[in-house]
């Protein structure tokens, strides 16, 4: 598809996005038909593009109980702030973690508290990974059990995209890569932590809808390979997936 900018055409095109479109001088267009992408001017509009995607997300769905996969690091703080404006009531809303690493809820490089911090304010059902420092395979499985029980579809999700490729705590050469039953799963990584708690590539494939916040110009090599059909983790989801949408302040 050819580049959309015409600010009339998108609200056309893209109706459900009319909070957006008033918000921000974001533009719309396709790579392909599996893959959207928002082009923001910076950061903070990308951010709130996010946002308010999710928002929109929430408001459209038809279900009482809505879900939300989060994840950890420093690009998402931003947004998830920002969410605590543009979603009006969590009541519904099930929050559950993307990926961790296998430490304890007090180490400053856990996801989940991170993802507490922000959340623990609001009415949502918080659904937190546990670090037993016995098992990192049975924690997995027993945040699996956890999500069964507690969701019955993955709505919206966030993830990030690493310097290497790697989306959740699915790297490059790692067994992970090769998982195809489970939900969750425990991968050996030896980056900070040696284990990490990850989503596996059959529930990142099936979110509803996955959004890929990738900001800075640190980011925009791997974007560009990600983009150009790399054999990297992201683009094994990409082909997974019949659409995915892609949140950037980079050139593309």
């Amino acid at each position: 598809h050819p580049l959309i900018d015409d600010y009339l055409l998108l609200l056309y095109v893209f109706p459900l996005s009319l909070i957006l479109l008033k918000d921000l001088s974001v533009t719309i267009f396709f790579m392909s038909e599996a893959i959207e992408i928002y082009k923001a001017n910076n950061h903070e509009e990308a951010s709130s593009c996010l946002s308010n995607l999710i928002a929109t997300n929430i408001m459209e769905s038809k279900s009482n109980d809505f879900s939300i996969g989060l994840s950890g690091g420093s690009t998402p703080k931003l947004a998830y702030s920002m969410m605590l404006n543009d979603i009006s009531d969590f009541s519904n809303i099930t929050l559950w973690t993307i990926d961790d690493r296998w430490v304890p809820l007090t180490d400053e490089n856990s996801n989940q508290k991170m993802i507490n911090s922000n959340f623990s304010q609001t009415n949502s059902k918080i659904l937190a990974i546990k670090y037993s420092g016995d098992n990192p395979h049975e924690d997995a499985e027993l945040y699996s059990q956890s999500l069964k029980e507690n969701i019955t579809t993955f709505d919206s999700g966030v993830i990030g995209l690493g310097d290497d490729g790697h989306i959740a705590s699915l790297f490059p050469n790692t067994a992970g890569l090769e998982e195809t039953d489970n939900l969750f799963i425990a991968n050996e990584v030896n980056i900070i932590s040696k284990w990490r708690i990850t989503s596996t590539f059959k529930l990142l494939s099936n979110i509803s809808n996955l959004y890929l916040l990738v900001t800075g110009e640190n980011k925009k090599d791997i974007l560009s390979k990600a983009l150009n059909g790399s054999d990297l983790p992201v683009n094994k989801l990409l082909k997974m997936r019949e659409n995915t949408v892609i949140i950037t302040d980079l050139d593309v």
